[in-house]
């Protein structure tokens, strides 16, 4: 018994996504008998490319999906650098609290 896989058109996916944002992913899934993963990847093809990316066979574009990846890297150093401020802040008003009781004693 083979499984054929299910092909949707791009009024379909679009659609679906939709559902999904709304009943959410893993429901709109089950309801339309594919992984939500595949839900997901349409949802990210379409705010990509839009309705043009979601074409059966239709592959992100290698300088979008570079952008991407560079864009994620920074979101990360942003928050690395944002927690490393925030912890020097924390040193620094610590210090001065004990350098001011230290020179009121």
């Amino acid at each position: 018994m083979s499984t054929m896989k299910k092909q949707f058109t791009v009024e379909q996916r679009v659609n679906i996504v939709k559902e999904a944002e709304q009943i959410g992913f893993n429901e709109a899934a089950h309801k339309h008998g594919i992984s939500s993963r595949a839900i997901y990847r349409w949802k990210d093809k379409f705010i990509s490319g839009g309705e043009k990316a979601l074409k059966y066979g239709a592959k992100i574009d290698p300088e979008v999906r570079s952008l991407r990846e560079e864009n994620d890297r920074l979101k990360k150093l942003i928050v690395k650098q944002a927690l490393i401020i925030e912890i020097k802040e924390e040193l620094i008003k610590k210090t001065s609290l004990r350098i001011s009781k230290e020179s009121r004693s």
